[in-house]
């Protein structure tokens, strides 16, 4: 994994802090396997975090993130897959968010595990928490 990832890029400041490349045992490793597979099959660079452009939250997400955060103060269950290890929001150099979701349904077959893919947004939602046969689920 590391040879793709560095663990700053794909969890929040404060899981970094406090873990650092140990962090890597927090993730989902079916997310895991589908993030090689997106390194290695994608020749543009992959953006999850960057945290001198105030993207920290694109990734594995702790308690005290502010979207975490913001959802328990309002007593709302929060089980985004982004807490559990199995999501990731990120931008492909040179491809609108639309472009990298078309690219990944007319490459599904190859996926290693089903994802879903949140559509309407500017940026990728990708994570494994789904079910079933079809290798892509929107929402």
């Amino acid at each position: 994994m590391r040879r793709y990832f560095d663990i700053n890029e794909v969890v929040c400041p404060h899981v970094f802090e406090k873990f650092g490349d140990v962090a890597w045992r927090f993730f989902d490793p079916r997310l895991l396997e589908v993030m090689v597979w997106l390194r290695m099959t994608r020749v543009r660079k992959i953006y999850v975090n960057s945290y001198d452009r105030g993207l920290t939250q694109r990734g594995l997400r702790c308690n005290l993130c502010s979207l975490v955060q913001r959802n328990t103060r309002k007593k709302v269950v929060y089980m985004s897959a982004h807490v559990l290890g199995a999501a990731l929001d990120f931008d492909v150099e040179g491809m609108s968010s639309e472009g990298v979701r078309n690219w990944l349904y007319e490459h599904a077959l190859e996926l290693p595990y089903p994802i879903r893919l949140e559509m309407k947004v500017d940026w990728v939602h990708l994570d494994v928490a789904t079910e079933g046969p079809d290798k892509i689920v929107w929402f």
